[in-house]
């Protein structure tokens, strides 16, 4: 078996090597990343705010902010004007409200037009020490408790982060077909992540098979459920953006919604895959005399209970990451018809409806390759 496991490993190490090199190759040979004219004259640095030199700011005690304004004597720490001490006005509001103390760190937004007349202003917290800090521990979390397996999920991780980012979005972007490609990063994600987590055997084989039919599955079927109701990626807020990158780099638009719906369902997928593989795995190895009929009852037992929790957490990812709309619909009584015939409803309803369609649909295709396989493999071992 542990011959087995390096030898695993040496190949997933080898396909690592072999992707790095072709995500190299699309970057230097294939992929041209095409400068969005941008006659904006803003750039952002890292500022220290060296002295509160006036404070008009007052608290308001219904929202627990502060309104009003404050002069501050800051430093900037990078970028091209690193070392200049500048005097600046920092105005309070509603939508923008970063009040800053002494000592504080911020991003200062420098406004350095043609002219001569540069304006720095306080544009946000700095916030990326704490993002990091929290990234830090989550993986020192992830170590003490997983050990070996905790080390797997980081590097599996990481290996999806950089396909999606280093590979994906570049394709879509230089336009290739954003079905086809999104359909090879989820196939090669979920292979690479339970190869590396479960190590190689017929259980791991049977869950990425699964995994990758439940994904496709998901996404076919939104691409129905979208022809029907007249959604893409047009009737998305950032419509607009795209709109201007697609002149220039044939960026295919209307095919982006289904990029979003395999990546945001795959985690839940990619689990209850593997959940069936491993418990019918058990179930045959403890009872080598079970029928194909009865194993793949189990399965289908054991997938009704993990239906209900998993559809209830891509149902409530998808509400909470829609939460501050939903409030805005809420508060300003939207009527029912405009409601429900809405982009963002239809979007978000279609992404939802799909999702859980593949998830439930995962789990009578892993018992059906369960009932298949292993009793041919178990048998044959």
């Amino acid at each position: 078996m542990l011959k087995k496991i390096h030898k695993c490993d040496l190949i997933l190490l080898i396909i690592t090597f072999i992707f790095t090199l072709g995500v190299y190759f699309f970057h230097s040979q294939v992929y041209s990343p095409v400068a969005i004219q941008n006659s904006s004259s803003l750039s952002y640095s890292k500022a220290k705010v060296l002295r509160v030199i006036d404070d008009q700011s007052k608290k308001d005690e219904t929202t627990n902010r502060y309104y009003g304004v404050q002069s501050l004597y800051v430093e900037i720490l990078d970028g091209s004007y690193k070392n200049k001490k500048v005097y600046i006005d920092n105005y309070l509001s509603t939508t923008h409200n970063v009040r800053l103390k002494n000592g504080e760190t911020f991003i200062a937004c420098i406004d350095n037009p043609e002219s001569d007349n540069t304006l720095i202003t306080a544009y946000n917290y700095y916030r990326t020490p704490y993002i990091y800090g929290f990234v830090g521990l989550l993986l020192i979390i992830i170590l003490m408790i997983g050990k070996s397996k905790g080390m797997r999920t980081i590097i599996s991780l990481a290996f999806t982060l950089y396909a999606i980012v280093g590979l994906l979005l570049p394709m879509i972007f230089s336009g290739f077909s954003p079905i086809i490609s999104t359909i090879f990063i989820v196939i090669l994600t979920t292979g690479y992540s339970l190869f590396m987590l479960n190590g190689a055997s017929i259980k791991t084989w049977v869950a990425v098979i699964a995994t990758s039919l439940g994904v496709i599955i998901s996404g076919l079927s939104f691409l129905v459920l979208s022809q029907l109701i007249h959604i893409s990626g047009f009737n998305t807020d950032q419509a607009e953006a795209l709109i201007i990158i697609s002149q220039q780099t044939g960026l295919k638009i209307n095919e982006v919604l289904f990029s979003g719906i395999l990546i945001s369902g795959l985690g839940a997928v990619m689990d209850v895959g593997m959940s069936i593989a491993s418990s019918l795995y058990e179930v045959k190895a403890l009872n080598p005399q079970i029928t194909k009929s009865q194993l793949f009852k189990s399965g289908i037992n054991i997938g009704k209970d993990m239906i209900g929790t998993m559809c209830n957490t891509l149902i409530l990812a998808f509400t909470g990451s829609s939460m501050t709309i939903l409030l805005a619909f809420f508060a300003y009584q939207i009527q029912y018809p405009q409601l429900m015939n809405s982009d963002f409803i239809a979007i978000e309803i279609a992404q939802g409806i799909t999702g859980t369609l593949g998830i439930i649909l995962t789990v009578p295709i892993g018992a059906l390759l369960c009932s298949l396989l292993y009793h041919k493999h178990l048998k044959a071992s």
